[in-house]
């Protein structure tokens, strides 16, 4: 949370800090400044970044031939092909009804299943029944990384993240939460939940980022 400072010489010796003229303020100014920042833990080294984000069925036209099931072994809907390819590799999706799927530990019969979310899960279900969520969940091998661990990525620190707000439009802290795990995530690989394709786009477009130093989240994130 920032810090609320008010007066003149308090707003002054804020200003001075961050190259303002204490001139220019008014007696009874009023302004807020990032509350102060504990040190990060240990680090835990260098890991591979990539990123997986919610396929969107909307972003397929192609005609929906494809069946994915529900846990029961039942058509769940019928998609686009590349869509349920799509949907199989990110592990969370949007319909074009608007229901969010996300894919199942156990299925009847199938190689792949999927069942819908509930509101508390408007971006997709991780390990342990954790909410997905933008810019902050990361996926992770457990052998190297507990689930639930918090964690400190000084490359996100101070970035700005693509979107709107709530889930987007915001400016990092470099905290994380290892919650979520894959396939292809083995070793010394965290995946980042970008949200939606375009954020990472966007992000990756920016950064250029292969590679993170992880660290204990410390005193840095405490909540």
């Amino acid at each position: 949370m920032p810090v609320r400072i008010l007066g003149g010489a308090a707003v002054a010796i804020a200003l001075a800090a961050c190259g303002g003229a204490a001139e220019d303020v008014a007696p009874d100014a009023t302004i807020e400044v990032p509350a102060l920042r504990g040190a990060p833990g240990a680090i835990r080294g260098s890991f591979e970044l990539t990123y997986y984000w919610m396929s969107a069925e909307a972003d397929f036209t192609a005609p929906a031939d494809t069946a994915i099931y529900d846990e029961h072994g039942a058509v769940l809907d019928r998609v686009p092909a590349k869509f349920a390819s799509a949907l199989e590799l990110e592990g969370t999706g949007r319909l074009h009804d608007g229901r969010t799927i996300n894919r199942a530990d156990a299925c009847a019969g199938r190689r792949v299943c999927y069942h819908a979310v509930d509101a508390a899960h408007p971006w997709g279900e991780g390990v342990q029944d954790r909410a997905l969520v933008p810019f902050r969940t990361i996926a992770v091998d457990r052998t190297q990384i507990a689930y639930g661990t918090k964690l400190y990525v000084a490359e996100l620190d101070g970035v700005l993240m693509p979107g709107d707000p709530p889930w987007g439009g915001f400016v990092h802290d470099g905290c994380v939460v290892a919650g979520d795990t894959g396939a292809r995530i083995t070793g010394a690989h965290v995946d980042l939940f970008a949200a939606v394709k375009s954020g990472y786009v966007e992000l990756d477009g920016r950064l250029g980022l292969r590679r993170v130093t992880l660290r204990d989240a410390g005193a840095r994130c405490p909540s």
